[in-house]
């Protein structure tokens, strides 16, 4: 009786961690796989515009008459710069770690403005947090007028998508997307 109690119990733990390693971990795993089938052989904090026909593998909400842009970045050498001049009417900007969360978003309706730069870093690590110390690029954060997000891990996404009602304004669109740049900071 005892035994059997035993391996009931080792059966069940073993599913329930089985089960909250799959719901943890395989959904990260996912999102870097089909970035990195749709980026090809993109290189790390350069802006590229996708292609029509395979944008909708990784935003469902897309459609082939839509622009979307992206920007693989890597923060473990420092920070990153990502520059648009965005065109008029609807666009979003949406930025996911490596592991696929969102950690940071804005739209033409929040944003007020069609051209920004966002600077993207590294985040802080608790030791760093409770020393209080800050960087000397951060003394002068306050007069800085762009925008800033911390990375948790070093490796992110950025996904820039202008949705389209008429499809003869994508060239034009593509052309003003083209301009941005995603590159590291000196």
């Amino acid at each position: 009786m005892m035994g059997r109690l035993f391996w009931l119990f080792t059966a069940a733990v073993f599913g329930l961690a089985v089960h909250l390693a799959t719901i943890l971990y395989f959904p990260g795993l996912t999102f870097q796989h089909r970035v990195k089938q749709l980026a090809g052989d993109a290189k790390d904090n350069s802006f590229f515009l996708m292609k029509p026909e395979v944008q909708a593998g990784l935003m469902p909400t897309a459609t082939a008459q839509d622009v979307v842009g992206l920007c693989l970045l890597n923060v473990s050498a420092g920070k990153v710069s990502l520059s648009a001049r965005m065109p008029r009417g609807q666009w979003a900007l949406t930025i996911y770690g490596a592991s696929g969360e969102q950690v940071y978003n804005i739209n033409d309706v929040e944003a007020g403005s069609g051209e920004f730069t966002i600077e993207l870093a590294p985040a802080k690590g608790l030791i760093e947090q409770l020393r209080g110390r800050s960087d000397k690029d951060e003394v002068g954060q306050i007069t800085n007028v762009g925008w800033h997000a911390e990375l948790s891990e070093k490796r992110g996404l950025a996904v820039l998508w202008v949705p389209l009602a008429d499809p003869a304004r994508r060239a034009d669109v593509e052309t003003a997307l083209s301009s941005t740049r995603c590159e590291k900071k000196p």
